[in-house]
């Protein structure tokens, strides 16, 4: 398989200037017309003089910049790196209104090889938001070179909202804590990729196993006409191709599965707002992996059983 070309991206692109300024509203009280609001101020997007939300004098705000420094602390403690210039910007997912932000780092020492000539590498995805839709985040991820698939660990991560007391921010420098070591993380993971591989998987299940991965569900009176339907029409033909893809090149098997996976959680089509998705998709890969692994050492495990309703998903799909 043809490896994607790869290059670094510019973190600056996050760090556009956002400040807080004070909400007005009508009132004939005042000679001006209008009246500031107490307590309440907006969060500001300088150059495009867009206002994210409003919020209370309590919010603190932090900025992406904000953000990416203090992750140097979480990286030097996870990589043992000593300085932000050791690190590279592997990804950055920002929507077009630029209300919140992933922005994904590399320490190119971090890398490991599961397999011969196949290398992963570490990263640490910093989450942040101007809407209020996201808390800060720092969460480990994996991403495969070859393809830059990548999958999220969800539930190995640290949060905290920036009414940021001294409390919160010890948090966020106990991540280390949370993580442990990331060369025995490298490890098991090389162990589950190795199950996966040993594993047949076959073609005609990933249809139902992509719908059970991510909780797609199609019902019976889907319009064949809608939006809708094309979205599911768009989502079907790209896992087909991923499908033919990565099992074709790869071998029927469990590992092939994952690259489908991730490719689709990386670059997912047939969905509304696909960035606002990609970071989700990521961790429901993650979990995917763990529960297929626990399932498939089970000596009564079988396909029947593992995709149940969701082969009716897949009929459906197929139907479109």
């Amino acid at each position: 398989m043809q490896a994607r070309e790869w290059k670094a991206r510019d973190v600056k692109e996050a760090f556009f200037p956002v400040e807080m300024r004070p909400v007005y509203m009508p009132s004939p009280k005042v000679a001006q017309g209008y009246q500031e609001l107490n307590r309440h101020l907006a969060v500001v997007d300088v150059e495009r003089d867009h206002a994210f939300s409003v919020v209370t004098d309590e919010y603190q705000l932090v900025t992406n910049q904000e953000a990416y420094e203090r992750a140097a602390e979480v990286m030097k403690k996870v990589f043992q790196v000593t300085k932000l210039g050791d690190l590279e910007c592997l990804n950055l997912v920002m929507p077009q209104p630029r209300s919140f932000c992933h922005i994904d780092l590399i320490h190119r020492d971090a890398d490991f090889v599961p397999f011969e000539k196949d290398s992963w590498t570490a990263f640490l995805r910093i989450t942040n938001s101007y809407n209020r839709t996201r808390k800060l985040h720092y969460e480990l991820g994996f991403c495969r070179w070859i393809c830059l698939n990548g999958m999220i660990f969800g539930a190995r991560s640290v949060e905290f909202s920036y009414a940021h007391t001294r409390r919160g921010i010890d948090r966020s420098l106990r991540f280390e804590d949370n993580i442990g070591d990331i060369r025995k993380l490298e490890a098991r993971l090389t162990e589950q990729l190795h199950q996966l591989k040993r594993y047949h998987v076959p073609q005609a299940e990933m249809l139902p196993l992509v719908c059970r991965a991510f909780d797609i569900r199609v019902p019976a009176d889907v319009a064949t006409s809608s939006r809708r339907a094309d979205d599911l029409r768009s989502f079907r033909e790209q896992i087909r191709e991923l499908t033919e893809r990565y099992f074709s090149g790869m071998g029927m098997h469990g590992y092939a599965a994952l690259n489908v996976l991730t490719d689709f959680a990386s670059r997912p089509q047939g969905v509304l707002a696909p960035e606002t998705r990609i970071h989700g998709f990521q961790q429901r890969t993650s979990t995917w992996m763990e529960d297929f692994v626990q399932a498939i050492e089970k000596r009564e495990f079988s396909f029947d059983n593992y995709l149940a309703d969701y082969r009716d998903t897949a009929k459906r799909l197929m139907a479109l």
